[in-house]
């Protein structure tokens, strides 16, 4: 099953209000395009924390192992893979090259998981350059971070 994940993360100030808007697409051998959107806001959270769930979220709601094709604009996340930092973080327990910690590692950790089942490859796509399903996962994310009567709380992230 070959699936299409979109993402995008906002935050408004860096910490501040953000939000993840995510999209999942399934062709099916019949033809119908089957599509998900997903999103959620935050109180307090970070830019680079709500790019990261929105790969998360759209990875974890796939029922199946799947080949998936991740597109994001954040370069945070897709150099992770494509760049291999991921794996240098592993081999130093998750300190990056200049020997401090890895921020979000509690992100990270659960994005690993929740790839493993999958076969997933990254390609980043520039912001605001009218890619649709990138513009659309942009507005998403931002109605999420403005609007806080739907705000949760980032359990993993400390002010």
């Amino acid at each position: 099953m070959e699936v299409t994940l979109y993402s995008d993360g906002s935050s408004r100030g860096n910490p501040g209000p953000g939000g993840y808007g995510t999209i999942l697409r399934y062709t099916a051998p019949s033809g119908a395009v089957h599509e998900k959107e997903l999103s959620a806001g935050f109180s307090c959270t970070t830019n680079n924390r709500m790019e990261l769930l929105g790969c998360i979220v759209g990875l974890e709601a796939l029922k199946r192992p799947c080949t998936v094709t991740v597109y994001s604009d954040s370069q945070y996340l897709v150099n992770a893979f494509n760049q291999n930092w991921v794996a240098g973080w592993l081999k130093r327990g998750w300190k990056n090259s200049q020997k401090q910690p890895v921020k979000n590692v509690d992100l990270w950790k659960r994005l690993l998981a929740a790839k493993e089942p999958h076969t997933v490859k990254f390609v980043w796509v520039k912001g605001h350059a009218g890619h649709p399903e990138n513009e659309r996962c942009d507005e998403l994310a931002t109605i999420a971070a403005d609007n806080p009567a739907c705000h949760q709380k980032d359990k993993g992230f400390k002010e």
